[in-house]
């Protein structure tokens, strides 16, 4: 199941190549490295990389609300300090004003290519036929082509609509002493046979859920590399680790490389060998309609926080405690989440507050009534808890992370506060958060103090 993200570059050696991505290392400026796509297409008039490629920006030119203020550009034009934002589309104007950076040529009758230097960082993608604006194009206008030699991570076909592949980091080319865009703690780890985790996904019964079958849901899961390994009845830490809006919950290992993380911090002694269950929090009733990954036409709106909590803890919950070793008491139980996921962790904070002891608010999108002086009161666990609230520099969800952080302080509940430097709404900023939340906070002595975040 890790094979597509083993190897440094997907190289195909048929005669029959479809596509292929290499990252190649040039000992050269301007990050030492370079990215080649080749990608076979004998109809098409256009192909621009779209799916999750964004252009570069820098600290001083970013901004999550407008284009104009923002300084886009191309990646041959990467500079120490520059990184990839998330794309606000709906702003930008359409092709003379604004041109997609990533367009590729035809070197040849039907062979499509491009390449250019990538700094450190995931990036997912997927190839736009006959696209002329990326950001309209989608899976739904029949434009989107998923790379068919690099599948992505996925429960079933449609799960996903783009593959991704990793760039190292070099510090000789890529260092800025403002930040620190360095995402190797994501890359496979360098001894596989002794902390390489296997990751797949599951489908458990769930009443009234609509995918991948009726009363069938699904989630990803890692199990750490000793898991069935280890003699006696051993019980592992468990993370549940939730995406966000317009996702699922094959998100956080596809896009985000999920499972290497979790070898690094375990193979670097940050955490003990951990359970993490990805769950998907669309499609458990049919009351919104079906979600369908990358289909703008098709809207579904975003469950209510509680009944997805309410959801999990009756099936999703007890279903991973039947089939798996792993512990069933709240000290070793932590819930995290990006964006709409971050959400849902506080609504466990605040309504599983005896399920969990740890809880990982990434960009977490909430909005009041948030706890108060009489939830405390009620719920004297609130203060005993491992919390982390963490969101981008350039994060729209800026000002909501600073208010549920102001509730926090005001009736004294200790958290770590992580603001990524460099992060806006995107996935390098929630790598960033979730390596951080296993460095500073997972399985951490509680109740937090102010020595908590220097161990």
């Amino acid at each position: 199941m890790r094979g597509y993200g083993i190897a440094l570059a997907a190289l195909l050696l048929s005669s029959e190549v479809l596509a292929s991505v290499t990252v190649r290392k040039t000992d050269r400026g301007p990050t030492g490295y370079e990215v080649d796509f080749r990608y076979v297409n004998t109809t098409a008039k256009r192909v621009l990389i779209g799916g999750g490629m964004q252009p570069f920006t820098d600290q001083f030119h970013t901004t999550g609300t407008s284009y104009r203020f923002n300084g886009r550009y191309d990646p041959h034009d990467y500079k120490p300090g520059d990184f990839y934002v998330s794309n606000p589309s709906p702003q930008l104007p359409a092709e003379p004003a604004y041109k997609w950076p990533y367009e590729m040529t035809q070197s040849a009758e039907g062979v499509w290519t491009y390449t250019a230097p990538f700094p450190s960082g995931i990036y997912s993608f997927a190839y736009l036929v006959n696209c002329n604006y990326a950001p309209n194009c989608s899976i739904d206008t029949g434009h989107l082509v998923i790379d068919p030699d690099l599948p992505p991570f996925q429960n079933v076909p449609g799960d996903q609509v783009s593959s991704s592949f990793q760039v190292p980091f070099d510090a000789r080319f890529q260092f800025s002493p403002e930040l620190n865009t360095n995402f190797d703690y994501a890359l496979d780890t360098p001894d596989p046979h002794l902390h390489r985790g296997t990751v797949q996904t599951a489908n458990y019964t769930s009443p009234g859920s609509i995918h991948p079958a009726p009363d069938v849901h699904d989630f990803g899961i890692y199990l750490p590399a000793e898991y069935g390994r280890s003699p006696g009845n051993k019980s592992y830490p468990l993370l549940y680790l939730s995406h966000g809006a317009g996702g699922n919950g094959a998100d956080w290992e596809n896009l985000g490389r999920m499972s290497h993380i979790l070898d690094n911090l375990i193979r670097l002694g940050h955490i003990p060998p951990t359970v993490v269950v990805t769950p998907s929090f669309y499609n458990l009733d049919a009351s919104g309609g079906r979600f369908i990954y990358g289909n703008k036409s098709h809207s579904v709106p975003i469950p209510p926080a509680d009944a997805v909590r309410q959801n999990f803890e009756k099936y999703l919950f007890p279903w991973v405690e039947a089939h798996y070793d792993v512990c069933r008491n709240a000290s070793c139980r932590a819930f995290a989440g990006l964006s709409m996921g971050g959400v849902l962790a506080y609504e466990m904070f605040v309504n599983a507050t005896d399920t969990f002891d740890y809880y990982g608010m990434f960009s977490p999108a909430t909005n009041p009534p948030y706890v108060n002086a009489s939830s405390v009161a009620e719920t004297p666990a609130l203060m005993r808890k491992g919390i982390m609230v963490a969101y981008g520099l350039y994060d729209f969800v800026f000002p909501q992370a600073r208010a549920l952080q102001e509730a926090l302080d005001a009736v004294g509940i200790r958290y770590i506060n992580r603001v990524t430097p460099f992060g806006a709404h995107y996935w390098n900023t929630w790598l960033d958060e979730l390596w951080w939340f296993g460095v500073k906070v997972l399985w951490k002595d509680l109740p937090f103090g102010v020595e908590t975040g220097r161990k």
